[in-house]
């Protein structure tokens, strides 16, 4: 009999065990079940991530992928490579070939995703968006919604500090949490990556990702819009 031992309560309120090899997750039947697909997409690129060992409604059990996340005590002089190897990761995921993923997380769906959801965790906010009512972040993030044309990639849409995996010598091993991935514009992913490097570390490891990826200096406004929809989930 397969021993588990619970490691994590997800935001989304998911439960996450680890098993010998595997990791088992319980949420959402729909979440549970986009993640599976995107995983099962992912795989079939040849792009590193955990591997479905089964799926059921509201059950998702996959390998455990071997190194350690960016979000582990890494020591401090490694955190400006370790920022240039997350942006060197995601670089490659928005190479893959957009016309091939079937996943769409673009603003015709992710806007009216956001409209629709009645439950923003207001005390969670950004800082410069404390005290906001849903109301007023819907309102903002329609008003600054970019005209210009979408700069689509494969994005991995929750872009943190634990969802990327890399050995003692800095080499990926994979990407985890993909439920939000999908055909999105690039400043989506840089948005929620830098936003994150530079509360955990510093505003310089989030320009050593930039550097990385190869965009140093991405589009300002839009780095702020994504960051506004990203509240919505």
């Amino acid at each position: 009999m397969t021993e588990w031992h619970l490691v994590s309560t997800g935001r989304s309120g998911a439960l996450v065990w680890r098993g010998p090899g595997v990791y088992r997750k319980r949420g959402k039947p729909d979440e549970i079940a986009a993640e599976a697909a995107r995983l099962s997409w992912l795989a079939g690129q040849g792009f590193p991530c955990p591997e479905v060992v089964d799926h059921r409604p509201g059950e998702l059990v996959t390998t455990a992928l071997p190194g350690r996340p960016g979000s582990a005590d890494w020591p401090t002089a490694r955190r400006p490579a370790l920022a240039a190897a997350i942006g060197a990761l995601l670089r490659d995921l928005h190479q893959l070939p957009v016309a091939d993923c079937p996943f769409d997380r673009t603003l015709a769906t992710t806007m009216a995703l956001a409209a629709a959801n009645t439950d923003v965790d207001l005390d969670d906010l950004d800082p410069a968006r404390a005290g906001w009512s849903a109301d007023r972040l819907l309102a903002e993030l329609r008003a600054t919604r970019p005209r210009d044309p979408e700069d689509l990639v494969v994005g991995h849409g929750d872009p943190c500090l634990p969802n990327f995996l890399f050995d003692d010598d800095l080499r990926p091993t994979g990407v985890v949490d993909v439920v939000r991935l999908g055909v999105a514009d690039r400043h989506n992913d840089l948005a929620i990556a830098t936003r994150h490097l530079t509360a955990r570390w510093s505003s310089a490891s989030a320009a050593d990702l930039l550097t990385a990826y190869g965009r140093p200096d991405p589009d300002p406004a839009k780095i702020a819009f994504y960051r506004l929809l990203d509240e919505f989930f």
